[in-house]
C-alpha cells in the first residue's frame, strides 16, 4: 500500500489554487478560491476526534479505550450488543485515524501557508508568518492544556511544526510521502510500544500465567507474582474511584489535578517518541498536498485503489484483535499484543482509506447538504475544537450536574452526537458573519485607498 501511494501520487499535478488551513488569512479569502476537499476532511476530522476524547471527558476506563472498570458497566444488559457495536465502529474507523488525518491536514497546512505567501512573491515574510502562527499555536496549546483540559494536542503539533516543517517544505512531493510513511509507521510503531508499556505488560503476563499454572508447586518468587498481581487489582480499584472523585471536582479544586494529568502525557509522549507518529503523519500530508492527493486532483482510480487497500490492512488487524480482546476479557496482555503492537499499521491504513472515501464524495457532488456544514466546521476548526472543550468540562465535571462517571457507555455518544449538531449548526452561521466582517473591512479599506490616491477602485471582492 505504501508503494501505491509513492508511485501514484508523485508531484506531477500542481497543487492548484491554494487554501488556507493554518488559521486565518493576512487577507480575506474567496469562499470558491478555497479547496472544499480540505474544508470537509478537517471538520470530518475535528468532529471525529471527539468520538474518542469523549472517553477522557465522561469517565473512568481502567484500560486505554475501552470501556472497562466503568462504575455502570458496559456490555451488560439491554445495551450490551449496542455496546460492543460502539466498540467495532469507533475501532475500525476512528481510534487513531482523526488525530491522524487531522495530522496529514497540518502538514499540508504548512505547505499551503508559506506557498501562498510565496506566489506573491513574498518569500522573505514566509518563515516570519509560519513561525509566528506556530509560536501563537503553542500558546493556545498551552493555555488550552493548562486551563481548561489535559488532552490537548495543539502544543505537540506546535512544537514539531516550529522543529521540522518548514525547512521540509521544499522537498518533492515522492521524497515527503517516503520520509513521512516510513517515520510513521516505523517510528509510531516504536513510539506505541514505548507508551503503551507493551514489553513490560507482556512479559508480566508471562510471568503471572506461569505463576498461576504452577499451582501449589509454585515457588516462592512466583507467589510473590500472584501476590503482587492481586496488590494491583485492589490498587486499580483504588484509583479508579480517586479518578471519579478527581472528575468530578469544580474548575478552581481540579485545576492543580489538570495540570499534573497536562505534564504528565506530555513528558510521557516526548520521552516514548510516540509523537513520531504525529510527525510522520504531518510530513505524509505536505506530501499529499503537493501530489494533488488531499486536493482532489487525483484519478478517481488511485482514491478506490487506495481505499479498498486500506481497508483491507486495517479492518482485519482491528477486528481480530477485538475477537482476542473480547475472548480474553478485555485484559491488559490481550490489549498489548493484539491492539498495541498493530496500532499504527492499522491507523495509516484506516486514515489514507477513509480520506480517499471522502475524496471520492466530495468529487461525487453528492451530499452537499452534509459537506456544507461540515466544510463550515472544517474552515473554524480552532474555535470548535476550544468550545467542544468548554462545552464537555462544563457538562461533564465544572458545572452543577456532575456528570462524569454517572452515564452509560452508549449515552456518552447521544451527547457526541449533540455537540455534532452545535457545531455543524452554528459553524455556517459563524463564517457569514466573519464573511461579511471581512467584506466590510475590504470595502473600507478600498475606499480609504481611493480617497488617497484618487484611483478608480476596481468592482469586486479582494483576491489574493
Amino acid at each position: 500500500m505504501g508503494n501505491l501511494v509513492i508511485a501514484k501520487m508523485t508531484g506531477t499535478l500542481p497543487p492548484g489554487t491554494p487554501e488556507e488551513l493554518a488559521g486565518p488569512a493576512e487577507a480575506p479569502v474567496r469562499r470558491k478560491m478555497r479547496f472544499a476537499s480540505l474544508d470537509v476532511l478537517r471538520g470530518f476530522a475535528l468532529l471525529g476526534i471527539l468520538i474518542l476524547n469523549i472517553e477522557n471527558f465522561a469517565g473512568y476506563e481502567a484500560l486505554m479505550d475501552f470501556p472497562v472498570g466503568l462504575i455502570k458497566p458496559a456490555f451488560v444488559g439491554w445495551h450490551a450488543h449496542l455496546d460492543f457495536a460502539i466498540v467495532i465502529l469507533k475501532w475500525v474507523f476512528a481510534e487513531g485515524k482523526m488525530r491522524g488525518l487531522f495530522s496529514l491536514l497540518f502538514g499540508a497546512g504548512a505547505v499551503l501557508l508559506t506557498e501562498r505567501i510565496e506566489r506573491r512573491g513574498e518569500t522573505g515574510r514566509a518563515a516570519v508568518v509560519f513561525y509566528r502562527r506556530n509560536f501563537w499555536l503553542l500558546l493556545f496549546g498551552i493555555c488550552h492544556g493548562f486551563l481548561i483540559w489535559f488532552g490537548d494536542i495543539l502544543f505537540p503539533y506546535a512544537v514539531l511544526s516550529l522543529i521540522f516543517l518548514y525547512p521540509l517544505r521544499r522537498l518533492a512531493a515522492r521524497k515527503l510521502i517516503i520520509v513521512g510513511l516510513t517515520i510513521w509507521l516505523v517510528g509510531g510503531t516504536f513510539g506505541s510500544l514505548r507508551f503503551f508499556h507493551v514489553a513490560d505488560v507482556l512479559r508480566s503476563d508471562a510471568h503471572l500465567t506461569a505463576a498461576r499454572a504452577a499451582g501449589s508447586a509454585a515457588t516462592p518468587a512466583q507467589l510473590a507474582v500472584i501476590g503482587a498481581a492481586e496488590s494491583e487489582r485492589k490498587a486499580e480499584s483504588a484509583s479508579a474511584v480517586e479518578a471519579i472523585r478527581e472528575g468530578r471536582l469544580d474548575y478552581v479544586a481540579g485545576w492543580r489535578y489538570g495540570v499534573a494529568h497536562e505534564q504528565s502525557l506530555n513528558k510521557r509522549a516526548f520521552r516514548s517518541l510516540i509523537v513520531l507518529e504525529i510527525l510522520g503523519a504531518m510530513i505524509t500530508g505536505m506530501g499529499l498536498y503537493k501530489a494533488g492527493f488531499l486536493t482532489n486532483q487525483r484519478p478517481v482510480k488511485e482514491y478506490v485503489r487506495l481505499a479498498l487497500g486500506g481497508y483491507a490492512v486495517s479492518t482485519p488487524l482491528v477486528l481480530i484483535g477485538l475477537w482476542h480482546m473480547y475472548r480474553d476479557g478485555f485484559s491488559a496482555a490481550a490489549d498489548a499484543r493484539w491492539m498495541s503492537i498493530p496500532y499504527t499499521t492499522e491507523v495509516v491504513g484506516a486514515v489514507l482509506a477513509n480520506a480517499s472515501v471522502l475524496l471520492l464524495l466530495v468529487r461525487s457532488g453528492r451530499l452537499r447538504w452534509v459537506f456544507h456544514p461540515l466544510s463550515a466546521v472544517g474552515r473554524t476548526a480552532f474555535s470548535n475544537y476550544i468550545l467542544t472543550s468548554l462545552i464537555c468540562k462544563v457538562v461533564f465535571s465544572w458545572g452543577p450536574w456532575k456528570l462524569y462517571g454517572k452515564l452509560e457507555f452508549y449515552q456518552w455518544y447521544l451527547f457526541v452526537a449533540g455537540i455534532w449538531t452545535v457545531n455543524l449548526i452554528i459553524s455556517p452561521l459563524r463564517n457569514l458573519g466573519r464573511n461579511g466582517a471581512r467584506s466590510r473591512q475590504v470595502n473600507r479599506d478600498r475606499c480609504r485607498a481611493g480617497t488617497r490616491t484618487g484611483s478608480r477602485l476596481a468592482p469586486g471582492p479582494y483576491r489574493i
